[in-house]
Order: structure tokens, then sequence, then C-alpha cells
């Protein structure tokens, strides 16, 4: 008996040593799970790039830009997937002109898509698919960073439980099941943050039959709640950044599988390290990826030990975070405060004149994500009871 499967990957671009590579010599760099794609009734990959041409400009923003050409459509079509999610901080990197086009060159391969669009109402839109016997809705949203589509401007579908809400309700009556994609979660931190549970959670409660998340260049584990599998990071899916620590490197797709009820199957691989493409883990090394999703997965399920990783996590950043936020920057500034002629982080008499359009973007940014606000809120905390 066929079981419906779909497998969502998570962050794709042409970054790094693959943009410089020929369409045919991507190809083979995805040989190893293309089998397995396949396979699968229908596949996604997180697009996390602006398709365009280099005369478009760049919007302003904090952060890197990422842009790539038609070759990583080539890459995804050739390699088996059938459609991508669009909701992530890179997608709108190169503006209005830059969505538009990348919409209009994933029309041309067809590929299907889902979480941005021209405006608002259309980034919002659910896709339904065919997956085997049963019909599918996908909804995608992000976390909130410069991507974000506006009644008129076009961009990715924000994240917003309450409209998230209303779109996992309209979708329960039109499909047999609602998988909810989110784009969130703090870099580099390899759990989900109570903030990200208790949404996630929300979703499911909501009507939600799975969710998944990715974006934070790790990965996390995943929890069953009410009997739905809840998976909170793939980790990057092909996405090359020489330098990186090793868990920029592993990643895995999820194979939702629709029987009964959702069953999952992890499937893990290493993405550009040592050396280019992507090799399904082995052996050993799938040997100890079990181990560490196993202890990601017992920590997720201890609501009290999950708070205090994330406040832990904090405060090894409070430095990091501290220096974004100091209003007066520069050398002589720390000469000024060596002479004692001015306080260090004089938080409390910011003005606006001291900051430079490049700090502004960097506070837009720290504080319209989610994620960022959960780690200033936990910095900022000093109520000690």
């Amino acid at each position: 008996m066929h079981i419906p499967s779909l497998i969502i990957a998570g962050d794709l671009c042409l970054q790094g040593r693959p943009s410089n590579l020929s369409s045919s010599q991507l190809l083979p760099l995805l040989d190893d799970i293309k089998p397995i794609l396949l396979s699968a009734d229908a596949s996604l990959v997180n697009l996390e790039t602006a398709v365009i041409n280099q005369n478009i400009p760049a919007i302003q923003k904090a952060g890197p830009i990422i842009g790539s050409d038609k070759r990583v459509l080539d890459l995804i079509c050739k390699s088996g997937f059938t459609g991508v999610t669009l909701a992530n901080n890179h997608f709108a990197d190169y503006g209005p002109e830059g969505v538009e086009e990348s919409l209009q060159l994933l029309d041309e391969y067809n590929l299907w898509y889902v979480g941005a669009g021209m405006n608002v109402e259309m980034a919002a839109q659910t896709k339904y698919l065919q997956v085997g016997d049963k019909k599918v809705a996908i909804i995608n949203a992000c976390e909130h960073e410069f991507t974000i589509a506006r009644n008129n401007k076009p961009g990715c579908n924000a994240l917003n439980p309450i409209r998230q809400y209303a779109a996992i309700q309209e979708a329960r009556a039109k499909a047999n099941n609602v998988i909810v994609i989110i784009h969130g979660g703090v870099e580099y931190y390899s759990l989900p943050t109570p903030r990200m549970q208790e949404t996630y959670r929300f979703f499911i409660d909501a009507g939600a039959d799975a969710v998944v998340n990715h974006h934070q260049h790790c990965y996390s584990g995943s929890e069953l709640y009410k009997g739905k599998p809840i998976v909170y990071g793939l980790g990057n899916f092909f996405f090359d950044w020489q330098g990186q620590e090793d868990s920029w490197y592993e990643g895995y797709m999820v194979n939702l599988q629709f029987g009964q009820g959702i069953d999952i199957e992890l499937i893990p691989y290493i993405q550009n390290h040592e050396s280019l493409g992507i090799k399904l883990m082995q052996g050993e090394q799938k040997d100890m990826f079990n181990q560490k999703i196993s202890e990601l997965n017992k920590t997720i399920q201890d609501s009290a030990l999950l708070h205090h990783e994330l406040q832990k996590w904090a405060a090894g950043k409070k430095e990091e975070y501290m220096q974004m936020l100091e209003p007066l920057k520069g050398k002589n500034v720390k000469r000024l405060e060596r002479l004692h002629l001015i306080a260090p982080s004089q938080y409390h008499n910011w003005n606006p004149e001291y900051f430079t359009a490049e700090r502004c973007l960097l506070f837009k940014s720290l504080f319209q994500c989610e994620s960022h606000q959960e780690i200033m809120n936990i910095l900022f905390n000093t109520d000690k009871q």
C-alpha cells in the first residue's frame, strides 16, 4: 500500500564556492539525495535567495544580501524538487523588482511556491497540493525582518499567529492535512525558544497536522504534541559559507508520511563542508546525529530546562548584543570612557543624532524580529524573582 509522502528541506542558495559553477557542474552535487526526492509524491525546499539579474539594486538592510541567478532554479528542478517555500529573510533582498522577477522565473520553471507575493494578500495565500490521495494545505510564514510584504509592497508572509489561525481554520475545511512551515528562530542556537514552542503548539491546537521550522543555520530536535509532529529546525540544506562551525554544514530533510496520522522520517546529511555537495550521513556519523537528536528532544520536552538553556545561551551573547546597542561607537568614544569624561553604555540617554543609517537598520532588525526581541527581553529583564 502506497503511503503518500512530502519531503521538506531547509535553506538553499548559490553562495560561496557553488556560485562559480555551471548548472551542469552543480547538478551532480545533489546526486546522493536525488533518488529520495524522486521517490516522494511532492518535495519542497526553502529558496533562501532572490533569483534576479545583477542590474536590480539591493535593499538597505542589516545583514548579508543574497541573490542568485537561474542556475539555482535549474538545480532545484533537476534534482527532483517540485516546489519552494519563499517566506524567509532573504527572498526580498532585491526589493519589489527582485520579488517580481523571482516569481516570474518560478512560474517559467513550473515550480509551485508559497509564502511570498506581490502584496500581503498574495504572500499569505495557502498552497494546496495533491500528495498521493491526500489534499495537503501548505501555510508558510517567516519572522519579521526586512522582507515582509505590505498592502502594496511585494515580499514575504509575516509570522502572525492570529492570521495563521484563520488560515489554518480555512485550510482545515478544504484539505485532508494542514502543514505550517515557519522560517524563524535564533541563529546558531540548536533549540527552539519557549516562544517558538508556545506558538507552534498553538498552530497544532488551531488545527495544523504538523509544523516544520528552518532558519537557524543548525539543526534542532522535534516533539509530538497531541500526537502531531513539530520539527524545530532542519538546518541548512545547500548553503556554502566556509569558516563556519561544523553545525553549519549538518542538516536533515524531513519526510512527512500521510497514513492514519503523520509519521516523520529524518534524513540527515553533510553539506558543502570539506567538499562541495550533499552527502547522506552513514555509519558513525548517523549514529552521532541520532544521539544528538535524542538529547535535543529530551530538552524540548522539559519546559524548565528549555527555558534555562535559552537563559544560559543569552548570557553568553550579552556583550555582543550590548555592543550592537551602544549609542556611541568608535575609538574616540572609548578614549572618553577611559578618561571618565562620559559614562560607558549610556542607554538611558540615547540621541538619534548619534546613529548612522547603518545603525538604524541594525536596530530595526533587533526590534522587529521576534527572536531578537526574545533575547533582548532576557538580557534586559532585571526582575530576579
